[in-house]
């Protein structure tokens, strides 16, 4: 098996910037009403649509 060594960033990247926008969804929905909670909502809602369209893709 012949695999491309990555780099700890490579392997982080997508995690990491999953957390920071559910993170940010998750406070901001906790701190803010009215108009934003659609936006708040939608950086929430972004992890479990990124894990599925990557468990869709990954079956392909």
């Amino acid at each position: 098996m012949n695999r491309k060594r990555l780099s700890l960033w490579a392997v982080f990247r997508a995690p990491i910037l999953l957390f920071v926008l559910s993170l940010t969804g998750l406070i901001g929905a906790l701190l803010q009403d009215g108009a934003w909670d659609g936006a708040y909502s939608a950086l929430l809602a972004s992890t479990v649509v990124v894990t599925v369209w990557a468990l869709i893709r990954r079956r392909r």
